[in-house]
């Protein structure tokens, strides 16, 4: 059987007021032809299917419409479970009508032990018939699995989490070998497993952070290949390379963009205990995530001469080198960014300035007081001065017209109203 491994799509995901919609959705036309040419039988989706618990109508309507299509491709069926940043209730809400697509949905792990079996899949290749059978294991946390983190020492809390988790994949593995002998086993995760550093997710999804790697032998070592969800980094996990991160396919931040985005192919072994064979897919990038830094005229400058070979205009990361911030430069940054046009107009995902040298040090007199006993008027204007702002008047009178210390109406104050409710001052 051939596997297509992919997981945290983020779908409603922005970069501050830039739409990441049209990535995936050239994301997800690409992958369409790659179900079709590579000839899958199973799509797995490896959780964080969207980016919020509450996910937008445009969201929504990008993944049902892909789940919609994949039959046309001749995709025996797909699996979805539920990432950290899912709503499993969501997710499961739809399971019996895309049950009838060969869509298996699990948003969440059942509460009673006795209904996990909805985890246990039998998967069906191309020509109709059982090839192999999925755990279709969720995000799950630990409280649910009887882990109580509360009176007791991180010896113990350590062994409760290897224990727990290692029950779980062992007693779906038992099911699934009892219901389907002979039949290689496949499985999913959305946890933070094996080595993984810690850029490697922004939070911790468990309750202690000093638990939040689990060793790889947690999962059953009758498991043929682990598609694992959360790191969106693509790499394998454990020295038998068993369990693999597919990553998400789509760049998110700079840092995710100096890496090539993958989805995975894998062909399982006829042989149950045998080895699956995981070739990585390069996902075409549909734009580029872009780091500017120079003073302010030259940054103006490299702005308004950007050019780009990728379908959708950059997102750009703006440092302004500078130990004076200009207060306007927010304004002048989108000024800039108005000479391209509306539909092909890079994104400003950062903007903030590189200092050269420390404006604000533990001398300053704000520094050595306790915040409780400052002014609101006191911490904007230490702020203003560690980031090298300039000609703070007008400024500061913005602010106070914000904090609703004082009345102001004042057109000239409009640009700078906009920068301290956007976060660029």
């Amino acid at each position: 059987m051939r596997l297509l491994h992919t997981s945290d799509w983020h779908l409603g995901i922005q970069n501050r007021t830039t739409s990441r919609d049209a990535d995936h959705a050239i994301f997800l036309t690409w992958l369409l032809a790659e179900l079709e040419t590579q000839q899958i039988d199973t799509l797995v989706v490896a959780g964080d299917i969207f980016d919020s618990k509450q996910p937008s109508a445009q969201a929504l309507g990008r993944y049902y419409s892909f789940l919609g299509r994949v039959r046309d491709t001749g995709v025996a069926q797909v699996i979805v479970v539920g990432g950290n940043h899912d709503s499993g209730a969501r997710l499961d809400a739809p399971a019996e009508m895309l049950g009838a697509m060969r869509v298996h949905v699990v948003g969440g792990l059942p509460t009673s032990e006795a209904a996990w079996e909805r985890c246990v899949v039998p998967l069906y290749n191309r020509d109709g018939a059982i090839g192999a059978v999925a755990l279709a294991v969720p995000y799950v946390h630990e409280f649910r699995l009887g882990v109580r983190t509360t009176d007791t020492d991180y010896a113990a809390m350590r062994a409760a989490f290897e224990q727990r988790f290692g029950r779980l994949y062992s007693h779906l593995t038992d099911i699934a070998r009892a219901a389907h002998p002979g039949l290689p086993v496949i499985a999913t995760g959305h946890l933070t497993l094996g080595t993984a550093k810690r850029e490697d997710y922004p939070y911790e999804i468990h309750q202690v952070g000093a638990i939040d790697g689990l060793p790889a032998s947690v999962l059953d070592s009758r498991i043929q290949y682990t598609a694992l969800g959360h790191i969106h980094r693509s790499y394998p996990v454990g020295p038998q390379r068993r369990a693999w991160y597919s990553g998400s396919p789509v760049a998110f931040d700079l840092a995710e963009s100096q890496t090539p985005r993958k989805v995975l192919l894998v062909t399982l072994a006829a042989d149950p205990d045998g080895r699956a064979e995981v070739v990585p897919l390069v996902v075409p990038a549909a734009r580029g995530l872009v780091a500017l830094s120079a003073e302010p005229d030259a940054l103006l400058a490299e702005i308004r001469a950007l050019t780009w070979t990728e379908p959708l205009p950059p997102l750009l990361y703006c440092r302004v080198v500078t130990d004076a911030m200009p207060t306007d430069m927010g304004v002048r940054v989108h000024e800039a960014l108005a000479t391209f046009v509306a539909s092909n107009r890079p994104g400003l995902a950062e903007l903030r300035p590189e200092r050269v040298t420390a404006l604000v040090t533990l001398e300053d007199e704000a520094m050595q007081r306790p915040l409780e006993e400052l002014e609101p008027a006191e911490v904007f204007a230490t702020l203003c001065r560690g980031r090298g702002l300039v000609d703070t008047d007008a400024l500061m009178r913005a602010f106070a017209s914000v904090a609703g210390l004082v009345d102001v109406e004042d057109a000239e104050l409009e640009p700078l109203l906009a920068q301290i409710v956007g976060g660029e001052a």
